[in-house]
């Protein structure tokens, strides 16, 4: 079973990666969304979406956009950065970015032109990888490609249901993926509207496993070791993609790991809060710009937080913060009334 980290905005970036490289890594850490136009345009801020530490060899790119052109061209350019391939974002549900016809808009357009933007990736990175290694040879070097051991640069997209729930129309729509060049689809089982509150369909992940010709990952309420193994007992798949819990837990991927080798517990022996915490922000000062740090940390915290008796409390305290240097003090100030909530003990 493969093991991935979700591509999730201002959550999924290298200071998250660090944190969990301590317990134990996925097989593939996808980026956060990676706006294919200002990618192009070489903004201030587009370097801090390709950072590759600590894993360069298991990173995925994932890239939105709303037209195939952009999205084509930023696909090629990121290919230089090593890795394992890039992942189109078509199950974004955001209203911000599902209305521009980016992220789940791509599952009710025609299927030409979805068909059009994954052709035309598949045609470029392939070329691109190609002229990197025509590159490498030429001047005796190692490519970045060559050196992640990756013959091939893989295209994969992640999507949702799509508008509403229609199994003929999803495997239409996945069918043409891999025809068109995709290798790798992950699904995250709800549709556009689909709240949180109701579980994601499962079975239909197991379904469409056997309905392509390529892996499938499945997504959506990973929330323990335990029930990691219980999905893919229960609904086979080739892998699973953890989100929100891998933020409150980032020792989530060492415990599926450690309960497939047949240990009683995926919990590491102890985790001390306080240090997780003061390691997160001491990463996320190297890892981010000085514009991003304070957004970022009220995002992990606020999922992290979750691990606490009361967790609304000190989650509200850490969201009105307005500075990255108030953080660490209120959860001194937490632990000190709340001794026992500190520590996690196996």
């Amino acid at each position: 079973m493969k093991l991935a980290l979700c591509p999730m905005a201002t959550l999924s970036h290298e200071a998250l990666r660090v944190l969990i490289h301590r317990w134990g890594d996925p097989d593939e850490y996808f980026s956060e969304m990676i706006h294919a136009p200002a990618f192009l345009a070489g903004g201030r801020f587009e370097q801090w979406y390709v950072r590759t530490a600590p894993c360069p060899e298991r990173m995925v790119w994932q890239l939105t956009g709303n037209t195939p052109e952009p999205m084509i061209k930023a696909a090629e350019m990121l290919v230089p950065y090593g890795g394992i391939g890039i992942d189109l974002n078509m199950g974004c549900s955001a209203p911000d970015i599902a209305k521009t016809g980016a992220g789940i808009a791509w599952m009710s357009k025609p299927l030409s032109e979805v068909a059009k933007l994954v052709s035309g990736v598949r045609r470029g990175i392939d070329q691109k990888a190609c002229d990197i290694a025509s590159t490498a040879n030429i001047d005796g070097s190692e490519s970045l490609l060559g050196s992640a051991g990756n013959a091939r640069f893989r295209l994969s997209v992640k999507l949702r249901l799509g508008e509403e729930e229609n199994y003929v129309r999803l495997i239409e729509f996945c069918r043409m993926l891999v025809d068109e060049g995709a290798e790798l689809i992950t699904l995250h089982p709800r549709v556009r509207r689909g709240t949180y509150s109701r579980p994601a369909k499962r079975e239909i992940v197991a379904r469409l496993a056997t309905d392509v010709r390529v892996p499938v990952y499945g997504n959506g309420d990973v929330s323990s070791p335990e029930d990691a193994l219980g999905f893919i007992s229960c609904y086979p798949c080739s892998g699973l993609m953890v989100g929100r819990s891998a933020v409150q837990k980032p020792w989530i991927f060492g415990g599926i790991r450690k309960l497939e080798k047949g240990n009683r517990s995926g919990f590491p022996e102890a985790i001390d809060h306080l240090e997780v915490a003061r390691s997160f922000l001491e990463h996320l000062a190297i890892c981010q710009p000085p514009e991003f740090q304070l957004t970022r940390a009220h995002r992990f915290f606020f999922y992290y937080c979750n691990n606490f008796s009361f967790a609304h409390h000190i989650k509200m305290k850490i969201q009105n913060a307005k500075t990255i240097d108030a953080i660490l003090p209120l959860f001194e100030e937490y632990f000190t009334a709340m001794p026992d909530d500190q520590y996690l003990l196996k």
